[in-house]
């Protein structure tokens, strides 16, 4: 649900301009100037629209499955399952990160680490999804 709020929040900002302002503490502000431990009202629609998504995804991933409270031997195969798809979605977002940092710059860096927050957690659950299905199929 968290997600699904996220992304509406999230459409809702990119096409609509939602515009959320609020007083905010910033440890570290450097927009028009540098500032420390500052409060200040700004937009804070895509920290909103962030951290919904970042939080369901979180929730999602480590949120058991229904097979996993059935059995102890069909539990530790999952969790052997999830161990493994956990690995290759680091070892592959993190292959993706090296050749982002070597070929691009600029603003467009800075949106694939934007992508980078939440691209182990889809990644996890894609190779998951796929890995059940291998399983399920033998």
């Amino acid at each position: 649900m968290s997600v699904v709020l996220g992304l509406i929040l999230g459409s809702m900002f990119a096409f609509f301009n939602l515009v959320i302002n609020m007083p905010v503490l910033a440890v570290f502000s450097s927009f028009l100037e540098e500032r420390y431990f500052a409060v200040f009202t700004t937009n804070v629609t895509d920290e909103l629209t962030l951290l919904l998504i970042l939080g369901g995804m979180f929730l999602i991933v480590f949120s058991k499955d229904r097979l996993e409270e059935e059995s102890d031997e069909l539990s530790e195969k999952l969790f052997e399952l999830r161990s493994k798809s956990m690995f290759k979605a680091l070892y592959y977002n993190t292959i993706f990160l090296f050749f982002s940092i070597i070929f691009i710059y600029g603003q467009g860096f800075f949106w694939v680490m934007i992508f980078n927050l939440l691209s182990v957690f889809a990644l996890y659950l894609i190779i998951l999804g796929i890995n059940k299905r291998v399983v399920t199929k033998i």
